[in-house]
């Protein structure tokens, strides 16, 4: 799960020609950004893909909006499946025009009911403005409540709020549209001034990211999340947090493959061992009743010799399987994190590994914690779906010096978690998170490859003077910056608001949780926000 720098910094090195990142994805401010409260709102649905901007770098903020292209807004950031509508829609929306599977999606829902006009035409192209925007969101909105609420509004309970809003342009909106406006207000959704509404203003692009913004952290809000946690390393001092977790994920071996024909599970002698005392470890998983599996970890550049090596194979999971049904651990599972398979002709055997690993396993589960595949070509995403119980996806490690490319910027976490989606089922993909840094200091003009200082020792800086902090956007990363004998400080760190962002993230897609590497880095803060995630606060 932990990636040395050095060979982080060769393989992003391969990734990127000359000066242009290599991602489709936004990883540069828009030239045009506006610093209001906006700003999030955008890039963090550009990150998702939701919106997007124009070939020259901006985005064009205070540009109004058709009504088709809100529409489509509305239907990415609904997660509507466009290409499934009926092919019902209104008279004036051509089938092959660009927007007509979005149009025809909130069209055979009712949303876009207030928009049609009586000889049933849409005007697609026609600018929108705030109140046909909070009709459309209202009629959304109302469109998932029971029946006996939606009736309840729409005959006369809409009346009060409009009466609480007392906006002075309130009979400007139009009065078929009004329970609809008003439920979007009264949601949250809509927001005006203290004494009006504009009805009539056009909606411009920055507005709308807002909008669909509001409504998609609206909806995930309250909705609770299963946290894996990998208990490796140095990671006692989280001992107690383990009553948060689903699942601990136990970093205590690695694959031993010593000799052609010959490999074990070696849990004594590597970094990944079982620790005196583990007995601690394993009743306080027990108390809680968390899942319990054990991680394998290995890294070796032989590691395509090993899965090619039937005998070794064999061997392995004879002392694998050993272990597992030791009683003395009570081990439900087994995650099996082998990492650095580049090459294509490796996805073959890694898969036939696995295939073999599961059909020996009886009850216990199988996890296989795999990188995005940009550059890892030897994980067959769709295979190893079907073998796993859970996919868990190392969605970091992206660090690239030249470029200063953070470990795990929000946009490049989400087209990874994307990519991953096209071949794992949601309800078997987990989003890996690692707490990392990643420090450039630069003296005399020369800058160094990045460092990953310890998680406490940027913590104690963040705390002394001169040292300033911002929220890095669109990496959506806590950027620190400070300067002393050794030369200028740039460091990014992910820290408890940019997790916040990840597990966000991770809710959108509904995923089957978020893993925690490793769990003894993360601080009382990161730990405060797990509990209220996991409850659904």
């Amino acid at each position: 799960m932990f990636k040395k720098v050095a060979v982080a910094a060769i393989l992003c090195a391969l990734t990127f020609s000359g000066s242009a990142y290599a991602y489709d994805v936004q990883l540069k401010p828009f030239k045009d950004e506006t610093f209001d409260y906006s700003r999030e709102p955008i890039y963090a649905l550009t990150a998702l893909g939701v919106v997007s901007g124009y070939p020259d770098g901006t985005y064009h903020p205070n540009e109004a909006l058709t009504r088709e292209a809100f529409v489509k807004l509305l239907a990415a950031g609904a997660k509507v499946e466009a290409g499934k509508a009926s092919g019902k829609r209104p008279a004036d929306v051509a089938g092959n025009r660009w927007s007509a599977p979005y149009v025809s999606a909130a069209y055979e829902r009712g949303w876009i009911d207030g928009l049609i006009d009586p000889e049933g035409l849409f005007h697609p192209t026609r600018t929108i403005t705030r109140e046909e925007v909070a009709m459309v969101m209202g009629a959304y909105l109302l469109s998932f409540e029971g029946e006996e609420t939606r009736q309840q509004w729409l005959s006369g309970g809409w009346r009060t709020e409009q009466e609480t809003r007392a906006y002075r342009d309130r009979e400007a909106i139009g009065e078929t549209r009004r329970p609809y406006v008003y439920y979007a207000i009264q949601r949250g959704i809509m927001t005006g001034e203290p004494d009006s509404f504009k009805p009539d203003e056009a909606l411009n692009r920055k507005q709308a990211a807002a909008v669909i913004y509001r409504l998609i952290d609206q909806q995930l809000a309250g909705q609770a999340v299963d946290f894996t946690g990998f208990y490796a390393i140095q990671s006692y001092s989280a001992i107690d947090r383990i009553d948060d977790l689903s699942d601990v994920i136990f970093g205590w071996s690695r694959l031993d493959y010593a000799a052609a024909g010959s490999a074990r599970l070696d849990t004594a002698t590597a970094v990944y061992r079982i620790p005196s005392g583990y007995e601690e470890a394993v009743a306080a998983a027990d108390n809680v009743h968390a899942g319990k599996e054990l991680m394998v970890f290995y890294d070796g550049a032989d590691l395509s010799d090993f899965l090619r090596d039937r005998p070794a194979r064999q061997a392995f999971i004879d002392s694998l399987l050993a272990v597992l049904d030791d009683p003395a651990y009570g081990f439900n599972g087994v995650c099996i994190d082998f990492e650095g398979l580049k090459e294509e002709a490796s996805a073959a055997d890694y898969t036939d590994f696995l295939r073999e690993l599961n059909d020996r396993l009886g009850t216990h589960m199988l996890s296989a914690a795999v990188p995005p595949t940009y550059y890892y070509k030897g994980y067959d995403m769709k295979e190893i779906g079907k073998l796993a119980d859970t996919v868990i996806l190392m969605a970091y490690d992206f660090t690239h010096h030249e470029s200063k490319l953070p470990s795990a910027p929000l946009p490049l976490v989400n087209d990874a978690v994307r990519q991953a989606l096209a071949q794992v089922p949601a309800e078997k993909l987990v989003l890996g998170i690692s707490k990392q840094t990643n420090q450039w200091i630069t003296q005399n003009g020369a800058t160094a490859p990045p460092v990953s200082p310890a998680i406490a020792d940027v913590e104690k800086r963040i705390a002394m003077p001169g040292v300033k902090q911002t929220r890095m956007l669109p990496y959506f990363l806590d950027l620190i910056t400070f300067v002393d004998e050794r030369g200028s400080h740039e460091i990014y760190y992910e820290d408890t608001q940019s997790i916040a962002d990840k597990i966000w993230l991770a809710k959108f897609y509904d995923l089957k949780g978020v893993s925690l590497w490793y769990m003894g880095s993360y601080t009382s803060a990161d730990w405060a926000l797990i509990e209220r995630e996991a409850a659904g606060r």
